[in-house]
């Protein structure tokens, strides 16, 4: 199912990013003007509505990573980056692919997806963001709607094939899905590459610009791109980034004069995003024991709270909660917790060892002050979420989550939450009307109009609830052909 991802997401982003102006069209620092000849082919409407069916279809067809303190990460920083490009009014869908491959990439309508070696991988939040930067620019130019304003028929029957594949693959058969995209793939990368390499470079440069704007360091471009090249040089194989990226020479170089002609800045390593990267890196350290020796080396006794210090005290304290030597856990996230009581990454830390140790009262206890302080952090309400609802306290779970739910009515761990919370107090219609919603998020419309309907046999005398589950029966039947445009 890898490889097949692997597949699709290199096909999709060969030819969703395909340009469809020559390379006479641009001037040297100069950004082509996005008139209505693109709009008229494809509206904003109709991209947004793509993306959003093709990031259902791809959750019910790989595994995803859905850890709240990674998501959070994400969504701020892909935010804070948002705001300093050309991206108008931004409402962005975000997915953490789970798989150790370097790689991210753009759907239409705002869908970003990073795989999870993104983060192994990227040193520094530069790094990272500029990669971020990088899929924003894609996003920015649109330029899944300007290529198909070159070639509408041919793009659209790549499309519909390539997405098709995902679709088999969701069904179960994934050797299907493999020669379908196949077939695509080689017809896609066959017609567009040169586009697509011209297409890189340009969301290169509006990239880096969105980097230096959200004040951070032009050379983390240059940098990533170069130790990509480097690996696959020594190692030999092609990093999936590279696939689904292609780095030239004069791609590498064009970043680094560009890069040096802005304002050399300190580097900045970015605590957020190091201990972000340090929580991936305990979930990907397969020999459990490894990961305790590991940062317990990095730390050699030191005492000296500094960033490098929380970072691998962090480390060490996921490593023992992985070992379920929760007393030792405790101790390590001991001094983190006194230092910075409400950092969130310590918070949620030290609620997840009282939650493996069952100790859910004394998970809560920590949660709840925490979320006074940050009542707007994702993660400290989706772990108090979690935690009510094993605390006894399902009703109170139900109202956090339903409130959240109505802002983020497109994340399915919230109404994963809300079946847990709804079973614990025995509300059949809620279990129903939260079943639905994750099938529909997963691309399975059929499972969820199903749920929809027990739903509504259980209140066929509330006529307004019935008539809200109806209206939802309806908005669901009307993106079936949402893959079809």
């Amino acid at each position: 199912m890898k490889r097949l991802f692997a597949l699709v997401t290199a096909s999709v982003t060969a030819l969703l990013l395909a340009n469809s102006l020559p390379p006479s069209a641009y001037a040297a620092d100069n950004l082509p003007e996005l008139g209505d000849n693109a709009s008229t082919i494809v509206t904003p409407e109709q991209e947004y509505r793509l993306g959003r069916a093709w990031i259902r279809k791809l959750r019910g067809s790989t595994p995803t990573l859905n850890d709240p303190v990674l998501q959070d990460y994400l969504e701020r920083q892909s935010y804070r980056l948002a705001f300093h490009s050309p991206l108008q009014n931004p409402d962005l869908s975000l997915i953490i692919i789970n798989d150790r491959q370097i790689n991210a990439f753009a759907v239409p309508g705002g869908v970003i997806g990073i795989n999870a070696g993104l983060l192994l991988h990227a040193e520094t939040e530069a790094e990272f963001s500029s990669v971020l930067a990088h899929e924003l620019g894609h996003l920015s130019q649109r330029h899944f709607a300007r290529s198909l304003a070159d070639n509408q028929r041919n793009q659209w029957l790549y499309l519909g094939a390539l997405l098709a594949s995902i679709a088999v693959a969701a069904g179960g058969d994934a050797q299907g899905a493999y020669a379908l995209g196949m077939t695509s793939q080689a017809a896609a990368i066959q017609n567009r590459l040169s586009y697509s390499r011209q297409n890189e470079q340009e969301a290169d440069r509006i990239g880096m610009q969105t980097l230096v704007d959200a004040g951070m360091d032009a050379n983390a471009m240059p940098r990533f791109f170069q130790r990509m090249d480097r690996q696959y040089r020594q190692v030999g194989s092609v990093p999936e980034f590279i696939l689904t990226h292609p780095l030239t020479q004069s791609r590498i170089a064009d970043s680094i004069s560009r890069a040096n002609q802005y304002p050399k800045k300190l580097a900045d390593d970015g605590l957020d995003y190091q201990l972000a990267r340090v929580r991936m890196l305990v979930q990907f350290m397969n020999d459990t024991g490894r990961g305790t020796a590991y940062f317990e080396k990095q730390l050699d006794g030191s005492r000296r709270l500094d960033d490098k210090t929380r970072i691998n005290q962090l480390g060490l304290t996921l490593a023992l909660l992985r070992e379920r030597q929760f007393a030792e856990a405790r101790r390590a996230i001991a001094p983190l917790l006194a230092a910075d009581p409400q950092r969130v990454d310590f918070v949620v830390a030290a609620a997840e060892i009282e939650l493996a140790d069952r100790q859910y009262a004394t998970a809560l206890a920590l949660l709840e002050p925490a979320l006074r302080l940050n009542p707007d952090s994702y993660a400290l309400r989706v772990y108090a979420a979690r935690t009510m609802i094993m605390n006894d306290k399902a009703e109170q779970a139900v109202i956090a989550l339903e409130a959240m739910a109505r802002e983020r009515r497109d994340d399915p761990q919230l109404w994963r939450l809300l079946i847990e919370a709804y079973s614990a107090r025995k509300d059949a219609m809620g279990i129903f009307r939260a079943r639905a919603e994750v099938y529909f998020l997963s691309g399975n419309e059929e499972k969820a109009l199903e749920q929809l309907k027990l739903a509504s046999d259980q209140v066929k005398n509330n006529y307004p609830l019935t008539a809200r589950l109806q209206k939802r029966m309806r908005e669901i039947e009307s993106t079936r052909n949402d893959l079809k445009l």
